[in-house]
């Protein structure tokens, strides 16, 4: 389900997520820009009426002092008709330089924010930050299952090569991200109330007394405000003898009198103010600008996990067979059930529901977790189940022991469980299935065999064990009817050929005339030497070896790994 869940959300809002992330990457770079650029303001060493006197000195009509969160002291002015800004010196209130922000970085900023739609493109922004955090989660979860718990976190992955930097950059970036996506969410529900900033308003009652103004740098109030503590200065409009100074600091906002230089009134920050701002600045890099960067780094990887998760997608939709003439539950003498978390396992089943469809069976392949009450005609069961990590249920086999409970089958039954030798639990779910089966009463058709990453070689030991049980088998079932044999272990070898007096066979493995050969197209080929033949006969008293150009075949991969069987 989790995985369900996280493939809809990411093919969903791949777009969204990427576009955010791509324009994220590149404003992390503004920060360090703004660092360098900016003179730093030292704490204890100047007030903000100081500041303020010098920077009124050049400029008559400044209209307000801000100090970003990068530490930047920006000052907004009018010079006639004319509004301009500039950076100054913290020092000696001095222009460093303009204060004007690229179009580019106009435009990327607003697309990161709003998608360039205004407040709707805010809203959708901040549900694709909720998307990204849900993504992050859910991704860290399965690759925590899939390499055997938290603490195996640094296992060495495999699988496929979009699998492995999937899942590699994954483990890397996933805190960044989730930091990154955690933020942005909170700032869009504070864009929209949903959550508190913790700011204050300015009075609107206070006015000054409408005397003649103090110089700014008389002003008490200012004086007594260290220049590290301010966030914004706004002037008195100068038309108004009654407009007052609003300072905001990081404890509040005040109103001051221009005439007398006493705060007027305050109103405090709320206590969720403290953590807005640190939000804020995690989520931006401004004032912490090494987190911004490697913010942006973990950003920039979202357009190789679409990638990469486009091309997962893609292969397990495409593993997954249509099987062509697969018999209703209610019909079938044979029911293949397939636990599989990437799809390769289903492409096993197949050619084993193939093979037993041409030996005259009527097959139904389902999913593990459809496993039904009642099976009218079936003789047999045949399990084949991957292990997602450490001895987990694969995706479709997740509900198959709780649906076991409530069903009174009593099927013979044969498990073969994929894997991977790397983790302690090898092939771990199809040892609980085995166990629980046989717990329950199911007759076993065939021991368990487990197959380890395509390991062609555990796939003829499995073959070759089960022949003599199959040849028996047979010979009793000849001796007292004369209808058609099925080979339990020929199926699961994945291929039958007929004779007159025998209507099945199976692949002698253990044969020094067969060898099998893994090719480079994931599968495996059973290769015959030169002048004899490599099918033999499982219901002979003794195997007759059967001379035919076709007896050569191919067999399905198994799984690959423990997350993609």
């Amino acid at each position: 389900m989790l995985r369900t869940l996280h493939s809809i959300t990411s093919l969903a809002a791949a777009i969204l997520v990427v576009v955010l992330a791509v324009s994220g990457a590149v404003l992390s770079i503004n920060p360090v820009s703004e660092w360098m650029a900016a003179p730093p303001v030292r704490s204890g060493h100047i007030d903000v009426a100081a500041l303020a006197d010098a920077v009124t000195a050049r400029r008559p009509e400044v209209d307000k002092i801000v100090r970003t969160a990068s530490g930047s002291l920006v000052v907004s002015y009018f010079d006639g008709d004319k509004a301009g800004s500039e950076v100054v010196d913290p020092e000696t209130g001095a222009a460093v330089g303009p204060h004007t922000p690229s179009g580019f970085t106009r435009v990327v900023t607003n697309l990161h924010r709003s998608l360039l739609l205004g407040q709707t493109g805010r809203a959708v922004a901040g549900l694709g930050a909720a998307a990204m955090v849900f993504l992050t989660i859910s991704g860290a979860l399965m690759l925590a299952a899939r390499l055997g718990g938290w603490r195996a976190i640094l296992r060495p992955i495999r699988g496929t090569p979009a699998q492995r930097w999937h899942a590699e950059i994954g483990r890397l970036a996933m805190v960044a991200l989730l930091l990154s996506s955690l933020t942005g969410t909170y700032m869009a529900l504070a864009t929209f109330e949903f959550v508190p900033d913790g700011s204050a308003q300015a009075s609107k009652s206070s006015e000054g007394v409408g005397r003649p103004r103090l110089p700014v740098g008389r002003v008490a109030a200012l004086a007594a405000v260290d220049l590290a503590d301010l966030r914004e200065l706004a002037f008195p409009y100068a038309g108004d003898p009654t407009d007052t100074y609003t300072l905001t600091t990081s404890r509040g906002v005040s109103q001051i009198d221009a005439a007398t230089g006493q705060v007027l009134g305050f109103e405090p920050h709320a206590a969720g103010r403290r953590f807005y701002e640190l939000v804020y600045m995690l989520h931006t890099g401004q004032g912490l600008w090494p987190v911004g960067l490697l913010l942006g780094l973990a950003a920039a990887t979202v357009p190789f996990f679409a990638i990469t998760g486009g091309l997962i997608w893609w292969r397990r939709l495409r593993a997954t067979p249509r099987i062509a003439a697969n018999a209703g539950a209610g019909s079938a003498e044979t029911i293949i059930l397939v636990g599989s978390e990437g799809g390769s396992t289903w492409g096993f089943a197949a050619a084993l529901h193939r093979s037993l469809t041409d030996a005259g069976q009527r097959v139904h392949v389902a999913p593990m977790n459809a496993v039904g009450a009642r099976y009218p005609k079936a003789e047999r069961m045949l399990i084949l189940t991957a292990t997602y990590g450490d001895g987990t249920a694969p995706a479709s086999a997740s509900a198959f022991l709780t649906r076991l409970d409530g069903l009174d089958l009593r099927l013979p039954v044969a498990v073969l469980g994929f894997g991977d030798r790397q983790f302690p639990r090898f092939c771990g779910f199809a040892d609980t299935v085995c166990a629980t089966l046989n717990a329950r009463g199911w007759p076993s058709l065939l021991p368990l065999h487990r197959i380890d990453r395509q390991s062609a070689q555990d796939f003829a030991r499995s073959n070759s064990s089960a022949v003599p049980t199959t040849a028996q088998r047979c010979r009793r079932r000849r001796r007292a009817s004369p209808s058609p044999c099925l080979p339990i272990a020929a199926a699961l070898g994945g291929a039958t050929c007929s004779r007159p007096g025998c209507l099945s066979s199976s692949l002698a493995t253990s044969s020094a005339s067969c060898r099998p050969e893994a090719t480079g197209r994931g599968t495996i080929r059973w290769r015959q030497r030169p002048a004899t033949a490599c099918w033999r006969s499982a219901c002979a008293s003794s195997p007759e070896a059967i001379a035919r150009p076709s007896c050569t075949t191919w067999y399905p991969a198994v799984a690959s790994t423990p997350s993609s069987g």
